[in-house]
């Protein structure tokens, strides 16, 4: 027995663009400004009542922030849970007291590294009231221009980054369309190398191998006209010569046109069958398959018709196409002599059938016995996204 094993893409949506140095500045620059602002706000306060809401919020807050910048970097949910919930503390905390509005600046870069869209226009939004309502309260209303100035500013500092978030939008499905546009244009210059090579190794093909048998059987041709006729070895030779030549003609039809050779897979194995006395039949739903995969079935059904013909002198012969979901097989079988698969299968067609298969990545399973007949059994992959109609 021979056998051999069987073998949109999705762009992911890109994270968004990291930035390093920046991230760290800030971090640094909010741990100072929160440790500035605690002892500015202590050394004026006492530890009580209002105080200690004071330090717990601060503490709230310093701790989520850290919890979401230390250790690995990146925009996971360890961060965006950190930088949020150091948010939420932070906002009653500038309320109360107003000297840890100075935060509000790094805070509200480190916000929009984790959020974007409406997220972040809401948390924007939320730390510039902050700030203003704090700075309202401590100026019990007589400072106007203490509460429009840094509102103002929050709010365009809000339609930077707004516009910033959808420039790194842009860039990045940019950046989509253009890997879309190399693969394509990579996919597209491959088939195109493809289709040159077939044209070129159809024409050699065509001025060689096909003008010599054919100039070889008119030769025989003309040898049948004299008088004594010929000998039954050169009209066996003719035949042999007109066969080769229609295949060889086939073949290049097929390199000229893959798509047609991969549509008529059906058609061709029939004409085969019936042309050898073969019974034939086809089993599942029809579909085209890739041009290899339809042109290896044809070659291993040819050669398993001629050992069962002329070397097994079978009686009854049959041929199956199967089409499965993702693969197709054929199964030639017939009643001939057989022979031991164990010790005689390793001719040279046997072994050109077991590579065609082994090639594409299919299997071939060749079970004979003396006196058992032989059934030949391959099945190549052939998924329905791969077919070419």
């Amino acid at each position: 027995m021979t056998q051999t094993k069987r073998p949109g893409y999705r762009t992911a949506e890109p994270l968004p663009v990291q930035r390093t140095g920046v991230d760290r500045a800030v971090d640094v620059g909010f741990a100072l400004l929160l440790l500035v602002c605690g002892l500015r706000y202590f050394s004026r306060h006492e530890l009580a009542g209002e105080g200690l809401v004071v330090l717990l919020l601060a503490i709230g807050t310093g701790a989520s922030y850290a919890t979401a910048v230390l250790g690995r970097s990146g925009t996971g949910p360890r961060q965006t849970v950190g930088l949020l919930l150091a948010t939420g503390f932070w906002l009653p905390l500038t309320i109360i007291a107003p000297s840890f509005g100075w935060c509000a600046f790094a805070l509200f870069v480190a916000v929009h590294r984790v959020l974007r869209g409406r997220a972040a226009q809401g948390f924007s939004a939320a730390i510039v009231v902050a700030v203003s309502v704090g700075l309202l309260i401590m100026s019990k209303g007589q400072d106007p221009g203490l509460v429009l100035g840094p509102f103002f500013g929050g709010l365009v500092l809000a339609s930077a980054y707004a516009a910033l978030d959808r420039a790194l939008s842009e860039q990045r499905r940019l950046n989509r369309e253009l890997l879309e546009t190399r693969e394509q244009l990579a996919r597209s210059e491959r088939e195109a190398g493809a289709l040159a090579e077939r044209g070129r190794v159809a024409s050699e093909l065509h001025d060689t191998v096909v003008q010599r048998t054919a100039s070889a059987l008119l030769l025989l041709e003309t040898d049948e006209l004299r008088p004594e006729g010929s000998s039954a070895s050169v009209g066996e030779a003719r035949e042999t010569l007109r066969a080769a030549l229609v295949e060889t003609r086939q073949l290049l039809h097929g390199l000229a046109d893959p798509r047609e050779t991969a549509a008529s897979l059906t058609t061709a194995l029939s004409a085969q069958a019936e042309s050898a006395g073969a019974g034939f039949e086809v089993v599942g739903d029809e579909r085209a398959v890739p041009e290899a995969v339809a042109h290896a079935l044809q070659r291993i059904v040819q050669e398993s018709l001629l050992n069962a013909t002329k070397h097994a002198a079978a009686r009854t012969v049959r041929v199956t196409l199967t089409y499965f979901a993702d693969e197709v097989g054929v199964d030639v079988s017939d009643d001939g002599g057989g022979f031991d698969a164990d010790g005689e299968g390793d001719g040279f067609g046997l072994r050109a059938m077991a590579w065609r298969a082994e090639s594409l990545g299919g299997t071939l399973v060749i079970e004979s016995g003396r006196g058992q007949g032989t059934v030949v059994a391959a099945v190549l992959p052939a998924p329905h996204e791969g077919a070419r109609a």
